[in-house]
């Protein structure tokens, strides 16, 4: 399937919409584009790219709707919205640039979603993929859209996929594709969790292998048909992956083969292991040369802001999970540690229960410090969990969380929230914690 087509309603101006309409162009496609935002943020290029009678910011043109043979949504941009469901009542195109790739890529590829890790798994996968002597490429949700790559000269690409860009195609059919873990989130966009999870699901549809999570989390919500391998920390059967322990020590393994000691990845905890078994599961077809493998996963040191280690100080970790949007996330972030936790939360809340943060924090955490928009939310939910301390700034949280933190224990910084009460995103989040923990520790002699 190509583009066959010739009137292309662009709806959206951001990285993805930029992208589409670069494609679109170099097909020789008629292309229009609409953008609600009076000012997107390509606003300058797109109108030397495009006659001005073929660009609308500020206003949605129903007749360019109506029009219009395919339109393309960015992932910004709901499905859902009544004039886009009209349209494709009237029997127009109604997809996203993910969908454009995949009709047209001539290239293998690896896709990877689920409601957290999966930069992670994404940037592993294509490291490890680069090991075996493979031109590999990491796209989609990270890095760059997947129409900007899509002819580069690779061997494989590497896409990290989100619900809104899984929503928007249907005709995908990976080489191996796996949905990492399932809990609350977008439901401001989805219409439930069941929704978004078989939203998610649908990364299954046509893969060659479908890679599926153990967990009792997931596998609420995914077809458990739906698997050729599975992962988890427990003990596998047959050809799947987990985790030994035995005398030797803590391995990854698949069946009872010893694949790579626990002690020897530099990502933390159980997460940490969760995502390098995924990723071992997503290219085990293509693992020529195993040294090079365990090599790459040894060097791997992860992605800012996802569980990173920003110091040990007096036998006391300090954790940047900034990332941790979300209350699944955070909760995820908990359970991949062994040792008691200091956490730091807050934020925009997002919605979603609460329960299992609750467990979590029960079970790990001495001490809840909560700061930003909706401190309140955790409060009310955590304080017969822990003890829940107030802060107003982040160099209040951090040194709350230095005069509290004893040895042995690691503060995690894992928002549970969005970051834009306070933040741009949640990567200024991480840098300001990063930046008053050394601020903090630097105060001390030991340091």
């Amino acid at each position: 399937m190509s583009l066959d087509l010739e009137n292309y309603l662009i709806f959206g101006a951001g990285l993805s919409g930029m992208s589409v309409i670069e494609y679109c162009l170099a097909q020789d496609k008629n292309v229009r584009v609409i953008d609600s935002r009076e000012l997107p943020p390509n606003a300058k290029q797109i109108k030397s790219l495009l006659a001005s009678t073929c660009v609308s910011f500020g206003e949605i043109k129903q007749e360019w709707i109506k029009s219009a043979e395919v339109i393309v949504l960015s992932p910004g941009v709901s499905p859902n919205m009544p004039e886009l469901q009209q349209a494709k009542m009237n029997g127009i195109e109604v997809i996203g640039d993910i969908e454009l790739f995949v009709r047209n890529v001539t290239k293998p590829y690896i896709a990877i979603t689920g409601s957290n890790g999966k930069s992670t798994v994404t940037m592993l996968t294509k490291e490890i993929l680069e090991s075996q002597g493979l031109k590999a490429v990491a796209c989609g949700n990270i890095g760059e859209p997947v129409l900007n790559v899509i002819n580069d000269d690779v061997d494989i690409f590497v896409i990290e996929l989100s619900s809104f860009q899984l929503e928007t195609c249907h005709s995908h059919s990976p080489l191996s594709s796996v949905v990492l873990n399932i809990c609350d989130d977008h439901l401001d966009r989805h219409e439930s969790i069941q929704q978004y999870a078989e939203i998610k699901s649908s990364i299954y549809n046509n893969a060659a292998q479908k890679i599926k999570p153990r967990d009792k989390s997931a596998l609420k919500y995914l077809d458990s048909s739906q698997s050729d391998i599975s992962f988890g920390v427990d003990t596998p059967n047959e050809n799947n992956y987990g985790i030994l322990d035995d005398a030797t020590g803590r391995w990854l393994v698949r069946g009872e083969r010893k694949i790579i000691r626990s002690s020897d990845l530099t990502l933390l905890g159980e997460t940490g292991e969760l995502n390098v078994l995924a990723a071992l599961a997503l290219t085990q077809s293509l693992i020529t040369d195993e040294p090079k493998m365990l090599k790459s996963i040894r060097n791997f040191k992860g992605l800012a802001h996802r569980c990173e280690l920003v110091i040990e100080h007096n036998d006391v970790q300090w954790i940047d999970d900034s990332k941790g949007t979300n209350v699944g996330a955070t909760v995820s972030a908990i359970e991949g540690f062994n040792q008691s936790l200091i956490l730091i939360v807050g934020g925009v809340y997002k919605g979603g229960s609460l329960e299992d943060l609750r467990s979590a924090v029960r079970n790990k955490v001495s001490s809840v410090i909560v700061f930003g928009q909706d401190k309140q939310v955790f409060i009310d939910a955590l304080n017969d969990c822990a003890v829940v301390i107030q802060a107003n700034t982040m160099h209040e949280c951090v040194q709350l969380a230095y005069k509290l933190a004893e040895p042995s224990q690691a503060v995690l910084f894992s928002p549970a929230c969005a970051s834009f009460d306070m933040f741009i995103n949640y990567i200024e989040r991480g840098n300001a914690f990063k930046s008053e923990v050394h601020a903090v520790l630097s105060g001390d002699t030991d340091v």
